[in-house]
Protein backbone atom coordinates (compact mmCIF):
# COMPACT_ATOMS: atom_id res chain seq x y z
CA UNK A 1 0.00 0.00 0.00
CA UNK A 2 2.48 2.91 -1.27
CA UNK A 3 1.74 6.44 -1.24
CA UNK A 4 0.52 8.57 -4.11
CA UNK A 5 -0.58 5.20 -5.78
CA UNK A 6 -3.17 5.18 -8.15
CA UNK A 7 -6.09 3.22 -6.48
CA UNK A 8 -8.89 4.10 -8.91
CA UNK A 9 -8.46 0.74 -10.73
CA UNK A 10 -8.95 -2.05 -9.06
CA UNK A 11 -6.32 -4.76 -8.66
CA UNK A 12 -5.95 -7.45 -11.29
CA UNK A 13 -7.73 -10.68 -10.61
CA UNK A 14 -5.07 -13.43 -9.70
CA UNK A 15 -7.07 -17.07 -10.04
CA UNK A 16 -4.60 -20.05 -9.18
CA UNK A 17 -7.01 -22.83 -11.18
CA UNK A 18 -8.87 -23.02 -13.94
CA UNK A 19 -11.95 -20.28 -13.84
CA UNK A 20 -14.52 -18.48 -16.30
CA UNK A 21 -14.21 -15.06 -14.49
CA UNK A 22 -15.03 -11.89 -17.13
CA UNK A 23 -14.42 -9.20 -13.84
CA UNK A 24 -11.23 -7.62 -14.16
CA UNK A 25 -8.95 -10.09 -15.48
CA UNK A 26 -6.05 -8.56 -16.51
CA UNK A 27 -3.71 -10.28 -19.72
CA UNK A 28 -0.32 -9.15 -19.92
CA UNK A 29 -0.36 -5.65 -18.83
CA UNK A 30 -2.32 -3.76 -16.49
CA UNK A 31 -4.29 -1.17 -19.13
CA UNK A 32 -5.07 -4.81 -21.09
CA UNK A 33 -7.82 -6.01 -18.52
CA UNK A 34 -11.55 -8.10 -19.36
CA UNK A 35 -14.28 -6.78 -17.18
CA UNK A 36 -17.16 -6.90 -19.78
CA UNK A 37 -18.75 -9.15 -22.36
CA UNK A 38 -17.10 -6.84 -24.85
CA UNK A 39 -13.50 -6.71 -23.41
CA UNK A 40 -14.13 -10.79 -23.08
CA UNK A 41 -14.83 -11.25 -26.67
CA UNK A 42 -12.01 -8.65 -28.17
CA UNK A 43 -9.93 -10.23 -25.95
CA UNK A 44 -10.36 -13.44 -27.04
CA UNK A 45 -10.50 -12.58 -30.50
CA UNK A 46 -7.31 -11.04 -30.27
CA UNK A 47 -5.38 -13.96 -28.71
CA UNK A 48 -7.02 -16.32 -30.96
CA UNK A 49 -4.67 -14.08 -33.74
CA UNK A 50 -1.83 -14.41 -31.37
CA UNK A 51 -1.70 -18.01 -31.36
CA UNK A 52 -2.41 -18.36 -34.84
CA UNK A 53 0.51 -15.68 -35.58
CA UNK A 54 3.04 -17.54 -33.61
CA UNK A 55 2.46 -20.74 -36.11
CA UNK A 56 2.95 -18.85 -38.89
CA UNK A 57 5.90 -17.29 -37.87
CA UNK A 58 7.02 -20.42 -37.00
CA UNK A 59 6.31 -22.35 -40.30
CA UNK A 60 8.08 -18.72 -41.96
CA UNK A 61 11.09 -19.24 -39.87
CA UNK A 62 11.12 -22.92 -40.71
CA UNK A 63 10.97 -22.76 -44.17
CA UNK A 64 13.85 -20.06 -44.32
CA UNK A 65 15.70 -22.51 -42.43
CA UNK A 66 15.20 -25.14 -44.55
CA UNK A 67 15.97 -22.64 -48.32
CA UNK A 68 19.55 -21.99 -45.83
CA UNK A 69 20.48 -25.48 -45.39
CA UNK A 70 19.14 -25.96 -49.67
CA UNK A 71 21.64 -23.06 -50.66
CA UNK A 72 24.28 -24.41 -48.22
CA UNK A 73 24.72 -27.92 -49.73
CA UNK A 74 24.63 -26.48 -52.84
CA UNK A 75 27.73 -23.97 -52.25
CA UNK A 76 29.58 -27.36 -51.50
CA UNK A 77 32.36 -27.55 -49.09
CA UNK A 78 34.36 -24.79 -51.21
CA UNK A 79 32.92 -22.19 -49.74
CA UNK A 80 33.29 -22.99 -46.46
CA UNK A 81 37.05 -23.39 -47.11
CA UNK A 82 37.24 -20.05 -49.13
CA UNK A 83 34.70 -17.76 -46.05
CA UNK A 84 36.22 -17.47 -42.67
CA UNK A 85 32.67 -15.97 -41.74
CA UNK A 86 31.71 -19.41 -42.67
CA UNK A 87 30.75 -22.09 -39.95
CA UNK A 88 31.18 -25.50 -40.29
CA UNK A 89 27.52 -26.28 -41.31
CA UNK A 90 27.65 -23.78 -43.98
CA UNK A 91 26.06 -20.58 -42.68
CA UNK A 92 27.65 -17.37 -42.26
CA UNK A 93 28.29 -15.69 -38.91
CA UNK A 94 25.72 -12.82 -40.07
CA UNK A 95 23.26 -15.75 -41.09
CA UNK A 96 23.59 -17.07 -37.47
CA UNK A 97 23.00 -14.04 -35.92
CA UNK A 98 19.49 -14.04 -37.55
CA UNK A 99 18.92 -17.59 -36.52
CA UNK A 100 19.74 -16.55 -33.16
CA UNK A 101 17.79 -13.65 -32.88
CA UNK A 102 14.77 -15.08 -34.42
CA UNK A 103 14.93 -17.46 -31.82
CA UNK A 104 15.06 -15.34 -29.47
CA UNK A 105 12.05 -13.25 -30.64
CA UNK A 106 10.30 -16.90 -30.50
CA UNK A 107 10.95 -17.66 -27.15
CA UNK A 108 9.83 -14.85 -25.84
CA UNK A 109 6.70 -14.75 -28.05
CA UNK A 110 5.79 -18.60 -26.80
CA UNK A 111 6.66 -17.38 -23.05
CA UNK A 112 4.02 -14.49 -23.91
CA UNK A 113 0.79 -16.88 -24.70
CA UNK A 114 2.19 -19.21 -22.11
CA UNK A 115 1.38 -16.14 -19.71
CA UNK A 116 -1.62 -15.44 -20.92
CA UNK A 117 -1.94 -19.14 -20.55
CA UNK A 118 -1.25 -19.11 -16.78
CA UNK A 119 -4.43 -16.77 -16.36
CA UNK A 120 -6.17 -19.85 -15.45
CA UNK A 121 -9.09 -18.17 -17.46
CA UNK A 122 -10.80 -20.80 -19.74
CA UNK A 123 -11.79 -18.65 -22.42
CA UNK A 124 -8.13 -17.19 -22.73
CA UNK A 125 -6.84 -20.76 -22.81
CA UNK A 126 -9.49 -22.29 -25.62
CA UNK A 127 -8.26 -19.01 -27.51
CA UNK A 128 -4.42 -19.67 -27.32
CA UNK A 129 -4.83 -23.13 -27.87
CA UNK A 130 -7.69 -22.55 -30.81
CA UNK A 131 -5.61 -20.05 -32.77
CA UNK A 132 -2.09 -22.06 -32.35
CA UNK A 133 -4.25 -25.62 -33.65
CA UNK A 134 -5.67 -23.18 -36.28
CA UNK A 135 -2.33 -21.71 -37.39
CA UNK A 136 -1.04 -25.19 -37.19
CA UNK A 137 -3.73 -26.73 -39.61
CA UNK A 138 -3.07 -23.51 -41.71
CA UNK A 139 0.21 -23.36 -42.16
Amino acid sequence: HGGGSDHSRPMCAMNMSLNWSTDNVCVLFDFWRINSTASLLLSWAAVFLLGYLYEFCRARIRSWETALVSRSALAGSRARLETPLVGSDGIGKSTRIQRAVLYGLMVAYSYSLMLIFMTYNGYLILAVIGGAAAGHYAY
